[in-house]
């Protein structure tokens, strides 16, 4: 990819996925299920696609956004930002853009705890790691789902019948 395709993509992603724009669709992120599903792109998708830099500064966006959101009176330092933002992409990199949303979504909501006026990086990513674990829960309850369900197929599939009712009833 040349420089200048690059980026017209970087602009147009950065449009498409700043925080403020997510955050404002995140009423669709209702579980973490739903972030699972979801088409968006990986933080490894952007820095494949982009650079590490790139999705570092993404990142960063993130935090900043959510640094003065919650206004809080000990808000994260550049240096701490710059630095969270960096252990983010590399530990989390398999979280999708709508992963970012519910967590952050999370966050702002108090579902993680409080924060008492202040935020930190061990803070940041003992959220990442509490909302990661819950995402590794679900995709092996989804996987498991599946699996009940393609060995069921040659007989009645109870499994999917059940489901199907339970929408029907919604």
């Amino acid at each position: 990819m040349d420089s200048s395709t690059q980026m017209s993509s970087s602009t147009q992603l950065l449009r498409d996925y700043n925080p403020s724009n997510c955050m404002s669709h995140a009423g669709k992120m209702v579980n973490i299920s739903d972030a699972i599903n979801s088409k968006a792109p990986t933080l490894a998708s952007f820095k494949r696609h982009q650079s590490k830099e790139f999705t570092v500064n993404f990142v960063m966006a993130w935090l900043v956004y959510l640094n003065n959101i919650l206004n809080l009176n000990k808000p994260m330092s550049e240096e701490q930002v710059r630095l969270c933002s960096g252990m983010i992409v590399e530990e989390f990199y398999m979280l999708k853009i709508s992963d970012l949303t519910l967590l952050f979504k999370r966050i702002i909501s108090g579902s993680y705890g409080e924060f008492y006026e202040r935020l930190g990086i061990d803070k940041i990513l003992k959220f990442f790691r509490a909302y990661l674990e819950e995402r590794y829960d679900e995709a092996a309850r989804q996987s498991q789902q599946v699996h009940n369900d393609r060995q069921s197929d040659d007989t009645f599939n109870f499994s999917n019948n059940m489901r199907r009712k339970h929408y029907i009833k919604k």
